[in-house]
């Protein structure tokens, strides 16, 4: 295995048509018969809130970095040239509106109660430069981050197993007994995914978020998009992307997670009521006239061969490669309540591979998840009666 190398997986190309279809037939089970169901996502699919905000490059110090990274990277001189931080997003200190989609992980809208990862979806608006080739968008780059450090399955062959076996039981895979988790997944993975379950922050707006999948940083001369999935092929580096909360106020200090508490969470389940305990929250919280959330946006680089590129299973230990801030990621006051402000957050569409060509998704759940979003939301938005037009500022 090399630094900054993506591998094909074995019957890579099979195993993504053959998830292709079952996506669009899981839609169709979920959506296609009930004209009174509101087509939604088939992963993620509960929207707790969709926010404007702000994402400020900075114009950080790009040697320093590079001097770091030789420390931890066993890296030639040429390879170390090779690198340049400073490019597409990052090209230039900047200010970019944003749009915000908090989520569950869930294939279905559950109490928030249940257990669940949570997702924040970026939509930076108005990036200029060439584009990943399938992109969905013209102007605009997605950034993917979720509340845990992996994704709990290890391969495309993997992944289309478990979604196998969620379609034919019919229903959400947080609905199946553990058993049946059991015998599909891998122990390993099985672990990963009940561990992923245990986390209840106590808010979205405070809460750190990791991609735990790969992007390259830069692209080499001769790169060619048709190879990846098919041959290994090589960036000039590959990066993870994070998000912190910090402070609002300098120095920006780290704040500390904080969990939704266990007697709340009882009572919640208790009650018997619906419990959409992070939308409220988010609504109430954004409502204060002096209401402010920020996160640094940061980078991580893979500095050895075994912080795996395509085993999304493997957390790459900040020890061994710390994150860098690069940015700024900030909301503010704003009413995110209004039926046009749900149905807005329902039809955005992101994808790890909407945006600039030289940040392209690799590894091989990024392959598979810049097929299958696509084709789930051209169903879902078929399904909802909505054109879809690429979102701006202020809408």
């Amino acid at each position: 295995m090399k630094l900054f190398t993506e591998y094909p997986e074995k019957d890579e190309a099979k195993y993504c048509a053959l998830m292709s279809e079952l996506v669009k037939k899981n839609m169709d089970n979920l959506y296609g018969g009930d004209k009174k169901k509101t087509a939604k996502r088939d992963t993620h699919s509960k929207t707790h809130a969709a926010v404007q905000g702000t994402l400020e490059i900075f114009d950080f110090d790009e040697a320093a970095i590079k001097q770091e990274l030789s420390k931890r990277a066993s890296l030639t001189e040429a390879q170390l040239q090779a690198i340049s931080l400073k490019q597409g997003l990052l090209a230039k200190p900047k200010q970019y509106p944003v749009w915000l989609r908090f989520a569950s992980g869930a294939f279905s809208v559950k109490n928030d109660y249940e257990g669940d990862t949570r997702s924040m979806a970026v939509k930076v608006i108005g990036v200029e430069g060439e584009r990943i080739p399938h992109s969905h968008e013209l102007k605009t780059h997605d950034i993917i981050v979720h509340n845990t450090e992996l994704f709990f399955i290890r391969t495309i062959k993997d992944f289309y197993g478990f979604f196998l076996q969620v379609y034919r039981a019919k229903l959400s895979p947080f609905l199946i007994p553990f058993f049946l988790l059991w015998r599909v997944l891998h122990p390993y993975e099985f672990t990963l995914l009940e561990t992923s379950f245990k986390r209840f922050p106590k808010t979205l707006l405070i809460e750190r978020y990791w991609s735990a999948s790969a992007y390259s940083l830069g692209l080499k001369s001769d790169f060619d998009p048709s190879q990846p999935g098919r041959v290994p092929v090589e960036y000039p580096a590959v990066i993870k992307y994070g998000f912190i909360p910090v402070s609002s106020q300098p120095p920006h200090q780290q704040l500390p997670l904080e969990s939704r508490p266990e007697s709340e969470l009882k009572r919640a389940k208790a009650s018997g009521a619906e419990d959409n305990y992070y939308r409220e929250d988010i609504i109430q919280a954004l409502a204060k006239p002096d209401a402010e959330y920020t996160w640094d946006f940061q980078i991580q680089f893979q500095t050895k061969p075994e912080m795996s590129i395509d085993d999304t299973t493997i957390v790459w230990n900040e020890e061994e490669s710390p994150f860098f801030t690069v940015g700024r990621l900030t909301v503010k006051h704003q009413n995110v309540h209004s039926p046009k402000e749900d149905d807005f957050g329902e039809n955005l569409s992101f994808s790890p591979g909407n945006g600039l060509a030289v940040h392209r998704p690799i590894g091989a759940i990024n392959r598979l998840r810049s097929i299958v979003y696509p084709i789930v939301a051209n169903d879902r938005h078929n399904k909802r009666g909505v054109k879809y037009q690429e979102p701006t500022v202020g809408e």
